[in-house]
This record gives C-alpha cells, structure tokens and sequence, in this order.
C-alpha cells in the first residue's frame, strides 16, 4: 500500500478499533475481577496454547479447499496457494474495512475475477454456495445444540435461551432467503434493478449506473447457469462440504484448545465442548450480519465473555478465554492477512478505484 492509503485506511480504523477496547475494558472493569483474569492468563500452558494458532490456520486451509472443489466444477482452475492467499486477504479486508461479512467477500471476488476463466459471475457463485453451506450449518448447529442441552438436561439461562431461540430463527430465515433468490433468477434481476433504480434516483444522474448494471445483470446469468452446473453435478459437492465441516469443527477446536490452555475442564468436556459449539455459533450468525464496524473489537468480546458466563463458567476464566481466543482470530489473522497483501502485492484495499485496485501478479 502506498503511505497516504495506510494512512487513510488507519485513520478509519484505527477509531473504531480504540472505541471498541475501551468499551470491552469498561464490561471487564465492571464484571470482572481483572487481576484475577490477568492472573489466569499469565498461568496459561504456553505448550497447549499454539495448538490454537494451529487449529486457525488449518481452519483456513480448509476453507481453501472448500472453495477450490467449489471452483472447479465451474472450470476455474486457480493454483491453490493463489486460493489460500485469497482466502487470507478477505479476512483481512473484513477485520479491517467496514461492512465486515461482505467486504471480504467483495475482495475475494475482485481478486479472483481476475484469473483466467474466472467470470466475476462464477465467483459469485462459489462463495454464495459457501454462504449458503454457512447458514445450514449455522442453523443445524444451533438446533442440535439446543437438543443437546436439552437431553443432557442442562440448566440454561433464560436470557442465553432466548438468544439461541432469536439467532437459531434468523438463521433460518436467512438460509431460506438465499435459497429463494438462488431458485427465482426473475426475482432476484428485479431486485437488482430496483436497487439500481434507487441509486439512480438518490444520485440524481451523478453517477452512470447503466454501464454497472448491465455488467451486473451478465454476471447473474454466469451465476445462474454455475448454479445449475451444481445442480447438475450434486457429487461434486461431496469433497467442498466435508472441507467446510472441518474448517466448521477447526474453528470450533481454537475455543476448545484455549480453555485446556488456561486449565478448565469442568464440569465435563461434552458439556464445555456443547457451551463452545453454541455460543461460538452464535457469535458467527451476528457477525454474518454487515454492521459496518471494521476491526471487529469491542461487541463480539463482550457477546462472548457474557455467553459463556450465562452458561455457568466463572467471569473470570470467561474473560481470560476470551482475550486468549481474540489475541488468535483477530490478531493472527489480521497479521497472516496483511502478510498475503504484500506477498500478492495488492496495493490498496480502499482506494478510490474500488475495494481494491491493482496487485502484482505473483
């Protein structure tokens, strides 16, 4: 990137990002005994610990693969460390740029619409399939996690029951909206073009939106006849949904591994394994909602520090957790992420071309 982007993109980040650690540190302030959290942290096994950092970094590869077999069918052959960057630079773009759930999104498409055979229409098309792959397991999870708790009898608090009930709804009604649009392509263009209508109409002529929405419109027949290719091909589907449920299990295993780190096994792994599975479940259906907050600090440590405390775990190791689990998926990934931009060469992530301009190719 060059220095005035860095500079840009800091000066609208890095508010947020402040805004958010002082509002986590005012709820660990009031909830939590803080030297004790530091305490549990300064304790953690430094041997157990990394195997989390592990666990994320297979999560994505695994992810990778599941777009790659996602890819293939709709003939894009891309080399699968090109992937696996992609994969990198869209998280990136989602800790840092607003809109998270759809910027990164935005940025994968970009990059890879750029590769031979890549019609911008057949991206969109694989990482809708992932998206929609997304909501079923975030639905499915949800609901046997709620029969678990139910048939191992466990006491849940109302609040956190009725959270899992909201969250496990709307995660319903979102998979049943992707479906829809994915079966009525007539639908789905009109859409489109009241949308653009709508531009057309705030913008008041600003803006030549005719040239935008034909190219959209040509990407949403690629897009449709990728679908059908899938329709067409159900047992190449076979290897991209066993890849998603192990990056889904991957993610889940950070949690898990942090929490033996800092020593808690109790009441009993099934149940920790149970409580880590629901709320970080419902953690990613709200972050799968584009709140247009960048860095994503602040909210989701607060959700999840309270999830697990509602759950019966002590506030204290609840936020220790916490701080360890973030220190992985936030930092980590946005250090690998902003490590993929160099080694891509992608030069900016918010210039005034696009979400992203140009990259060298490697």
């Amino acid at each position: 990137m060059k220095m005035n982007e860095r500079r840009k993109v800091l000066l609208r980040t890095v508010p947020f990002l402040l805004i958010g650690l002082l509002v986590f540190a005012l709820y660990l302030v009031v909830f939590v005994n803080i030297s004790e959290m530091i305490n549990i942290i300064q304790q953690v096994n430094m041997i157990v610990y990394p195997f989390a950092a592990l666990a994320l970094i297979l999560e994505a590869f695994l992810f990778t693969l599941n777009w790659q077999y996602l890819l293939l069918p709709l003939s894009v052959k891309v080399p699968l460390r090109k992937t696996f960057a992609y994969v990198w630079i869209g998280v990136f773009a989602d800790l840092l740029i607003p809109a998270e759930s759809v910027s990164g999104e935005i940025a994968k498409t970009y990059l890879m619409s750029k590769e031979p055979n890549a019609d911008p229409g057949k991206v969109v098309a694989s990482l809708v399939s992932q998206r929609i792959l997304g909501t079923i397991t975030t639905a499915a999870t949800l609901s046997i996690g709620f029969m678990g708790l139910l048939i191992l009898d466990y006491p849940v608090s109302g609040l956190m029951l009725q959270i899992l009930v909201t969250i496990t709804g709307i995660s319903v009604l979102a998979f049943g909206f992707l479906v829809l649009l994915c079966l009525k392509e007539k639908w789905t263009e009109r859409l489109v073009n009241a949308i653009m209508r709508f531009l057309e109409r705030v913008s008041r002529g600003r803006f030549k939106l005719e040239t935008i929405q034909t190219r959209i419109v040509d990407s949403l027949r690629t897009f449709y006849e990728s679908l059908r290719t899938f329709g067409s091909k159900p047992a190449k589907l076979v290897l991209p949904v066993l890849f998603y449920v192990l990056a889904w299990f991957s993610s889940i295993t950070i949690i898990i591994l942090v929490f033996i780190a800092i020593g808690y096994v109790e009441p009993s792994m099934p149940i920790l394994f149970l409580q880590v599975v629901i709320v970080y479940t419902l953690l990613v259906a709200i972050k799968s909602i584009p709140l247009g907050v960048p860095a994503e600090v602040g909210l989701p440590d607060i959700f999840l520090t309270t999830s697990f405390i509602l759950f019966g775990i002590p506030p204290d190791i609840a936020a220790a957790a916490t701080v360890l689990t973030r220190i992985i998926t936030v930092l980590l990934r946005f250090s690998i992420g902003f490590i993929a931009v160099q080694w891509l060469g992608v030069t900016s992530l918010m210039g005034s071309g696009g979400l992203i301009e140009k990259k060298n190719e490697v």
